[in-house]
């Protein structure tokens, strides 16, 4: 083999050997929120957000109690964590105005724009929020202002959910699910009103 050949050849297994020992690529795990679009319409069981969202309020509280769920159409999954609270615009024409208060450590405020459609937080490494009794199962926010006036909105969430074998990540906004007891109560109020005016129908 010439010289030339011999160069060619070495030249060759070095670069070949580089490519296969680079790093491969890995994909960030905890993504910043693409866009208004990406929040898919759900709703939640066991996701409290106290008090509920409110022109003015500046100070809310995320808790994720055990057997916390989110139901996907007629589908309902259980939740492994969650690691972003945003609030979101309901419609792609209104916007809102928040501005950045204080956060749980490790968490990065994020807006598209001032107003806009969608304001809150993200964790940037892998901190998340568990279900209740694993810890943290809460996180505080502040806003420095909140105002959502004639605009509706909903709360927002990157969180994880088990689909049988697999855990399956995406952002989701939505309604919370009355509890069954709510429910109850709720029925209870509906039925002694509707006796309380029987009552008075009848002794007119």
């Amino acid at each position: 083999m010439d010289t030339r050949r011999l160069v060619s050849a070495l030249c060759l297994a070095t670069a070949l050997e580089l490519f296969v020992s680079a790093p491969t690529a890995v994909a960030d795990p905890d993504p910043s929120p693409p866009s208004w679009s990406s929040f898919v319409a759900a709703e939640f069981l066991g996701v409290d957000l106290v008090p509920s969202l409110t022109t003015d309020q500046l100070i809310y509280d995320l808790h994720l109690r055990s057997g916390a769920t989110i139901y996907i159409g007629s589908n309902v999954y259980t939740i492994k964590w969650i690691q972003a609270f945003f609030v979101v615009s309901q419609d792609q024409e209104t916007s809102f105005v928040a501005t950045n208060g204080s956060g749980p450590a490790g968490w990065k405020w994020e807006e598209k724009s001032l107003p806009g459609r969608i304001a809150g937080w993200h964790n940037e490494g892998t901190g998340r929020i568990y279900p209740e009794p694993r810890s943290p199962s809460s996180a505080h926010f502040e806003f420095g202002s909140f105002d959502i006036t004639g605009n509706a909105v909903l709360p927002g969430y990157h969180l994880g959910y088990q689909d049988g074998a697999s855990e399956v990540t995406g952002w989701f906004k939505g309604p919370t699910v009355p509890e069954p007891s709510s429910l109850f109560g709720l029925g209870a109020a509906f039925l002694t009103s509707l006796a309380l005016l029987r009552r008075r129908w009848h002794a007119r």
